[in-house]
């Protein structure tokens, strides 16, 4: 009896026809099985891309300090004494072997800013040209802010997309128009869409960059800064960056090298860690629930068949008789459980795929469209669906062993004195 043999698959519909309503509750159970497995997995692939979509090309070995109260009292200077970070600060982290980029960062706070009749509340950011090195943003139009900016304390901006609808609609590139912000004019040199979100300080969408140098100036802050923004060489332990960017900063403001409170420092490396970590643990945790609940509908299936089995005892012990070999019989069992798990499952994970596929495209035009969001999708890729696939097919098998293995006690002459 082949494998395309017409009569063997007349036979085994049949069989399962017979049987209709337990069937189909019996496949159900596979079909929801692979259905919550994959639908599980692909909603774990999309939130692990768009955290990755996140960082975009920003450094994972990227460094935040900023100024706290010191915790220790030490050559004469007094415990909880407020310390200021200063350019210096910055000179001196980037001559660091450990150290790539390094960028002040001054908050401005909500400015209002104008043009002509249109008018809105944004936030300024004072940088430094490194900082577009630390935390990539996507320039639309123009460009960054530029060493000449700083030494020349410029009035130039670089705005973010959101004010260039809002001052400048239906105007494709503002670059080189002439914008107020609060009292003072500044000449727009670019235009920046959000890339990565990681270590923003503000919506990138409403954010005005101005060189930190003429942010100061316009504060009076003198060479004062809020943070520092380092990006620690891709070979370096962010922990061994973190101690020579403390090292050097503390021997300027004569803080002590111990004192842990003087300075709060994030390092991107870390949390990039921890979440990669915990979205490993949410796969394997998906893994294990869906395999569960198709493992359910795989016992479920060899119930039936067992039941089936025991229903066609006489068949099979009559087959039995006229010589119908060991293989032709569990080849028969296995055939029927196989088409009953495989077509439920395949069916499930078409479902699963074409839900997948919906709402990869609703967020596409809700969020990726509409909302200048990031572009990532929530399909699972074809890896897990070739591994998906395997294990139905091994599941399939698996269903039938078990009633092949009681089909094959089935005595003749036992089977036929039973009536």
């Amino acid at each position: 009896m082949g494998f395309f043999d017409t009569d063997r698959w007349n036979e085994i519909w049949q069989t399962i026809a017979r049987n209709r309503k337990r069937s189909i509750m019996t496949a159900l159970g596979v079909f929801w099985g692979i259905f919550m497995l994959t639908v599980m997995l692909g909603a774990g692939m999309g939130l692990g891309r768009l955290f990755r979509a996140q960082l975009g090309d920003m450094s994972t070995n990227t460094l935040l300090m900023q100024p706290q109260q010191t915790g220790i009292p030490y050559k004469g200077m007094p415990k909880n004494r407020w310390w200021r970070m200063d350019n210096a600060d910055v000179e001196a982290v980037k001559k660091l072997p450990e150290v790539m980029y390094a960028s002040a960062v001054y908050w401005g706070g909500e400015l209002h800013c104008s043009y002509h009749e249109r008018k809105g509340d944004y936030t300024m950011m004072g940088y430094t040209p490194d900082y577009q090195k630390i935390n990539p943003q996507k320039i639309l139009y123009g460009r960054f802010i530029n060493e000449v900016d700083m030494v020349q304390k410029r009035k130039v901006c670089v705005i973010g997309t959101q004010i260039c609808k809002d001052l400048f609609p239906g105007v494709e590139d503002p670059t080189g128009k002439v914008i107020k912000m609060n009292n003072s004019y500044f000449t727009v040199i670019g235009v920046l869409r959000k890339q990565s979100s990681a270590m923003s300080f503000s919506n990138v969408e409403r954010t005005a960059i101005v060189p930190v140098s003429l942010a100061q100036q316009m504060f009076g802050r003198g060479n004062q800064i809020h943070m520092l923004a380092v990006a620690g060489r891709d070979d370096t332990p962010s922990k061994e960056v973190e101690k020579a960017c403390r090292e050097a900063i503390f021997a300027r403001h004569i803080i002590s090298p111990d004192d842990e409170k003087a300075v709060w420092a994030m390092a991107t490396a870390e949390i990039f860690d921890k979440v990669m970590g915990l979205f490993r643990g949410i796969a394997l945790l998906t893994w294990i629930v869906g395999l569960g609940t198709l493992l359910a509908g795989i016992v479920g299936v060899s119930n039936i068949m067992l039941v089936l089995v025991k229903e066609r005892t006489q068949e099979i012990g009559i087959r039995r008789a006229l010589g119908a070999p060991p293989r032709a019989i569990i080849s028969q069992i296995l055939s029927e459980s196989f088409v009953l798990t495989f077509i439920a499952g395949v069916l499930g994970l078409t479902a699963a795929v074409g839900l997948l596929s919906v709402v990869d495209s609703i967020y596409y035009q809700a969020v990726t469209v509409a909302q200048d969001g990031f572009e990532i999708s929530w399909m699972i890729s074809f890896g897990t669906g070739i591994t998906a696939l395997g294990i139905l097919v091994a599941g399939s098998l698996l269903a039938g062993v078990i009633p092949a293995t009681r089909a094959l006690r089935i005595k003749a002459v036992d089977a036929i004195r039973e009536e």
